[in-house]
């Protein structure tokens, strides 16, 4: 399992929460079907469906456009974004866009929007072992 799979899943397991991954669709994807066929229900798994360009160009329009659709029409109590490693890769400033979002979305200033930084790059299969071995 994938650490934004990770972390969806610990969204999933607070009331209200809707989870949400910064990145491509076949990323969510990923973690859909698994999700799916492991629980056998529907899950209520969110992308901010990065494209090429917005990959290259960054996300915000894509986490905006995300974060409003979620709040209008779900109506979470909280939505949990997770980064995937198309976004930790790049870089994408996610804080700073909550920051921006708060501040151009009056009804989003108190609303729980809460950014984890999952980056499955850190953890590659041949570094992981080192980590467990003693020094």
């Amino acid at each position: 399992m994938s650490q934004p799979v990770g972390g969806a899943l610990a969204f999933m397991g607070l009331r209200g929460a809707m989870p949400l991954l910064h990145g491509s669709q076949g990323c969510t994807s990923f973690g859909l079907v698994l999700f799916v066929r492991h629980f056998k229900e529907a899950i209520p798994l969110q992308t901010t469906a990065m494209s090429e360009v917005a990959t290259v160009l960054g996300g915000f329009e894509n986490v905006e456009q995300a974060i409003l659709n979620i709040y209008n029409r779900a109506k979470p109590e909280l939505i949990g974004i997770c980064s995937t490693g198309v976004t930790e890769t790049k870089g994408d400033d996610v804080e700073g866009y909550i920051k921006l979002i708060r501040e151009k979305y009056p009804d989003l200033a108190k609303f729980p929007l809460v950014y984890v930084s999952t980056p499955i790059l850190k953890m590659r299969f041949r570094t992981a072992g080192r980590k467990q071995l003693p020094v």
